[in-house]
């Protein structure tokens, strides 16, 4: 069916603009160091990257809960590069499902917001989501227009 175009059959063909890929390949690098970060450092980024300062016994619910978010970003990034390596006709679905991530990012603390009492300093995320929000809504729209083609030279 080809009037679905971000749902075609799996191949490793991508017709859209090389600088989309490019930044592709950046922003899963970015998705597989941020998602280590969460599951490695000893307080997997809370309070060291994102400013939050959590009293008592509540910490180890908030670095648990970082960890298990960096386990989800993993596995995002991991089927970002499986998609960059095999199927990259499938890079606009990827872009449209990291943009709705970053809406998500976007409404969560619209609706959940934390308390500015808890916060040292403004997270990197709250930074990073006002780039990436309309970049990836960008991205999207300039990974479905298929890349000019290139005229080889006479006499090559």
């Amino acid at each position: 069916m080809k009037f679905l175009p971000l749902l075609p059959e799996a191949q490793n063909n991508y017709q859209g603009h090389k600088a989309v890929l490019v930044i592709v390949v950046l922003l899963a690098v970015v998705s597989t160091l941020r998602s280590l970060i969460h599951i490695f450092l000893p307080d997997g980024g809370s309070n060291t990257i994102a400013g939050l300062a959590i009293p008592g016994d509540a910490n180890s619910a908030v670095i648990f809960t970082f960890a298990w978010t960096g386990l989800y970003q993993l596995l995002f990034a991991t089927i970002l590069w499986i998609v960059l390596i095999r199927y990259r006709n499938l890079i606009p679905l990827m872009i449209l499902l990291l943009f709705l991530e970053e809406l998500g990012l976007f409404l969560i603390p619209v609706f959940k917001p934390i308390a500015s009492s808890l916060l040292t300093r403004t997270p990197p995320e709250a930074i990073g989501n006002k780039l990436l929000l309309p970049l990836s809504l960008i991205l999207f729209f300039v990974s479905l227009i298929p890349a000019p083609e290139r005229k080889s030279k006479a006499g090559s």
